[in-house]
């Protein structure tokens, strides 16, 4: 959370507000205390979920959709920040279809470049990360 409180780019997901201490209520009818955390609105849902009900991309929106992911990249990279998540699932979409990078759950600092943790999810993960032998 605190990652994403820092992040100013028109394709991140922006932090709206925090509520450390809202009441959750559950289906039971009981409450519990619980941290709320309040994100942009993406109307344009999962990325994944557009190109399995809409098919590939043509070459040109393609293009334009991963020169703003990679913009995004370049700008949190720029921060000193991993994502170490990237996938289809935490790319989505606004009212306009723009992109908007989303789940920082996984993101870190770095710390003089390199990486010491296995994150992320493991189907799209590169073999060499994926492999028991994995050491940062």
């Amino acid at each position: 959370m605190e990652i994403l409180k820092t992040l100013d780019h028109p394709n991140i997901i922006r932090l709206t507000g925090v509520r450390p201490k809202a009441t959750y209520k559950k289906k039971s009818g009981k409450t519990r205390e619980a941290l709320v955390i309040i994100l942009e609105y993406a109307s344009g849902g999962e990325l994944f979920d557009y190109v399995a009900l809409c098919g590939r991309f043509s070459t040109e929106i393609a293009r334009t959709y991963f020169h703003m992911l990679i913009d995004a990249l370049a700008y949190i990279h720029s921060k000193g920040i991993c994502h170490r998540d990237i996938k289809p699932e935490n790319i989505l979409l606004d009212n306009e279809f723009r992109l908007r990078l989303a789940d920082f759950g996984f993101a870190t600092f770095l710390k003089r470049g390199t990486l010491t943790t296995k994150l992320g999810t493991e189907g799209y993960m590169a073999p060499e990360i994926r492999s028991k032998n994995y050491k940062g």
